[in-house]
């Protein structure tokens, strides 16, 4: 029996924990936050109090007594009455009006807390604080304490931005309704206010619309190649309940309803909704489709109007997101009806017949009290009537719409796109977004409300989600509140590290804060040797490697400094922790020829996001891989490609080779054709091979393709490589008549 008690005490001793040691680390951080001696505790002596006739300090106030309640501390909650000791006091006298409807000052001190607001919203995120100044444990689905020590403090704290959101897209893989409202808990407690909810796509309409029912009973589910059925939709009984959740917890929910374009899932419930009449099906696989809403069918006014008074009932919020991306014009340039609104309207071209579709919804929402947000594209026709910008495409549409007097929410592929890789966006990258784009007066600044993460779902099911948004909706949660002159990575990074015990007691399943495995290389050209680099991304890390192209495992060689290859290698490397492999295995092939390391001129200038790392891509010595995303590759968007590569001395050529990638639901076509010509001169070429690829552009598979031309008792100095693309995207294509994109890396010369 005593053993028991030394036990027990031992466990209570673990709950009631001293802070005296214990750091005090928020996320986002506060705009100030000064330390003091010694500390405050609650018990169940502890009174809780808000000011006679302040509805909004009472509603924080209890909703704090039942999270006290839940882990064990029964604090009571009345009116103040003048008390001054053991008291968690809510009040608004004294607020300095610079805090605004969202700033709050949270004081502790051995006598007490004093929460100070102007608004429900503000003691709302100062109890978010406050749950970060608890002992670690108290978040916990099953935590019991029976006193709760909370470290001395003074914190004055308001937002940056005040659009601070997420973009959760529920349409290419459906998140259940518990699940949409555990995100709604996580955001809320990182101080988030913005729910955007993407609910409509190719893929899936996933909300019921009772004057359309064929929206949820056709276009909610989709047919996989293997033959499942796939799907799922909310009702709006579902609807109102989240939208409840979430103003619980002070977050707004816009909805999205994609149009014209990404409404394949309508089209195949009501395909009079189209320019041609269908049938369509709703769409297995991820991209852009040619077929949207008919915008010379009066009809589609009608439909849309009568889904977005539903859309209206349901979500209280004053903004609603209307898509107005990747719309392709192609089935507008040749529908009669279409061509027909063109002229009446007197409109140059499909842009600004876009630009007709969304201002014409934009004044309808003005009736009824609602504005429309739409991605950037909506600007290429002229800004839309009433519409707020969310620029995606980078930062200039962001800038385009400030500089026009023009709402703007910044939320760029660059930073923000949490589907992308973490060796793409890593968690120091989303800290060193900028939401402000640079050349703006401090005037315009004013019209960059703040910014979103997003989470599109087609690789993302709902169990991959959590280690895609974390830690990183740490990152941008501090960017999007925090002003940006506090900011500081490496201690950031350390308030991260404390706060992983936080999310193991939220349930997060987190992912890495870097790419677990990243290859740096240094060509040795005098040596004929190349240097490699592998970056295990975090500290606590072992990386396993392999040469032969085998799967490493802990027998594999152990990576403890650069190593050096002297010919072409596969090399497969992953990181682990203890036994496990955190993240996935990692390839990379590096190419060691008469071309590596050698200088390239090109005829074209790379888009600006796919450069390959820099303009000498085709020849650094590493070779694109199955990603084409992954910062190898070099893009071009509609046109050819032509490279030169100058050896530095006439040589014996043997073979020439140029890898290509295909994927064409992204747009991404093999050339059709790739010559090579050779000069001794860098002037005067002879072509020495023409070769075609035996691939199909209908091939849905991601291909790396290699396109080799061998060759006998050839000289020469200078090798070009000319890849002449197949043209726009062709009329089988979801997005016929687009144009299409060309995909290159490493010109190797043997």
């Amino acid at each position: 029996m005593k053993k028991l008690i030394i036990l027990t005490l031992g466990v209570f001793a673990l709950y009631f924990c001293s802070c005296k040691d214990r750091e005090i680390s928020i996320i986002p951080k506060p705009v100030s936050l000064v330390k003091g001696n010694g500390s405050f505790t609650i018990s169940e002596a502890t009174i809780i109090t808000f000011d006679k006739g302040d509805t909004s300090a009472l509603k924080v106030a209890l909703s704090l007594e039942g999270m006290l309640s839940k882990v064990g501390v029964k604090a009571s909650c009345h009116e103040y009455l003048g008390e001054s000791n053991n008291t968690i006091r809510f009040t608004s006298k004294g607020v300095a009006d610079t805090l605004g409807k969202e700033g709050y000052e949270l004081t502790v001190n051995k006598d007490g807390i004093i929460i100070k607001a102007k608004s429900a919203n503000g003691y709302f995120y100062a109890i978010q604080t406050l749950r970060q100044l608890m002992p670690t444990g108290f978040d916990k689905a099953d935590a019991q304490f029976s006193k709760l020590r909370v470290p001395a403090v003074s914190i004055i704290d308001k937002p940056r931005f005040k659009w601070r959101g997420m973009n959760f897209d529920c349409c290419r893989h459906f998140m259940n309704k518990e699940f949409v409202k555990r995100y709604i808990d996580l955001l809320a407690y990182h101080k988030m206010n913005i729910f955007h909810w993407h609910l409509t796509e190719d893929q899936g309409w996933r909300i019921e619309i009772k004057k359309y029912p064929k929206l949820s009973s056709v276009g909610a589910w989709r047919t996989e190649a293997n033959g499942t059925v796939y799907g799922g939709f909310y009702t709006q009984e579902d609807i109102k309940e989240v939208v409840a959740y979430a103003a619980e917890r002070y977050i707004n929910i816009v909805p999205e309803i994609e149009m014209p374009g990404h409404s394949v899932a309508a089209l195949a419930s009501y395909p009079q909704l189209s320019c041609t009449g269908g049938p369509f099906k709703v769409e297995t696989n991820w991209g852009v489709f040619k077929d949207i809403y008919c915008v010379g069918n009066d009809s589609i006014f009608v439909f849309m109007q009568n889904v977005l008074d539903e859309i209206i009932s349901l979500f209280p919020f004053q903004y609603i997101h209307i898509g107005g991306d990747e719309a392709p014009k192609y089935r507008w340039e040749h529908c009669p009806k279409c061509q027909k609104r063109l002229k009446v309207e007197k409109l140059k071209n499909e842009e600004e017949l876009q630009r007709y579709f969304i201002s014409r919804i934009a004044r309808y929402l003005e009736t009824k009290n609602r504005r429309i947000i739409g991605w950037d594209e909506i600007l290429e026709g002229g800004i839309p009537d009433l519409a707020t910008v969310q620029s995606w495409r980078g930062f200039d549409g962001a800038k385009n719409a400030a500089l026009a007097g023009v709402d703007a929410i910044v939320s760029p592929t660059s930073h923000c796109y949490f589907d992308y890789p973490i060796e793409n966006i890593d968690l120091q990258k989303v800290y060193t977004f900028e939401p402000v784009p640079s050349g703006l007066t401090s005037e315009q600044q004013k019209y960059i409300i703040g910014g979103e993460c997003n989470m599109w779902s087609e690789y993302a099911p709902q169990e991959l989600v959590d280690a895609k948004m974390f830690p990183r909706t740490l990152a941008i949660a501090e960017v999007l509140w925090s002003p940006a002159a506090n900011r500081d990575y490496n201690e950031f990074y350390t308030r991260v590290q404390n706060h992983y015990q936080r999310l193991d007691d939220l349930g997060v399943m987190y992912g890495p804060e870097q790419g677990s495995v990243k290859f740096l290389s240094k060509s040795i050209l005098d040596l004929g040797l190349m240097e490699i680099e592998i970056l295990k991304g975090q500290s606590n890390l072992d990386v396993y490697y392999t040469v032969d192209g085998t799967e490493p495992t802990k027998s594999s060689k152990h990576y403890t400094k650069k190593f050096r290859i002297n010919e072409t290698t596969l090399i497969r490397a992953a990181a682990f922790k203890g036994d496990k492999i955190v993240g996935t295995v990692y390839s990379q092939k590096f190419v060691l020829c008469k071309s590596t390391g050698k200088p390239v001129t090109l005829s074209y200038q790379p888009a600006d996001k796919y450069k390959g790392g820099s303009l000498s891509a085709l020849t650094d010595g590493r070779k694109g891989t199955n990603r084409y995303n992954d910062g190898i590759w070099q893009a071009v968007q509609g046109q050819n490609m032509e490279a030169v590569v100058d050896l530095g001395s006439e040589q014996d050529i043997h073979s020439i080779s140029t890898g290509f990638f295909q994927s064409n639901p992204s747009w991404i076509f093999l050339p059709a054709n790739v010559q090579y010509l050779v000069s001794s001169d860098g002037q005067n070429f002879s072509s020495v091979a023409l070769v075609v690829s035996n691939v199909q552009p209908q091939a849905e598979d991601i291909i790396v393709y290699d396109f080799t031309a061998e060759l006998n008792n050839v000289k020469g100095r200078y090798v070009k490589m000319i890849a002449t693309s197949i043209g726009p995207c062709p009329d089988w294509h979801p997005a016929s008549g687009s144009p299409s994109w060309l995909f290159a890396d490493e010109i190797e010369v043997k």
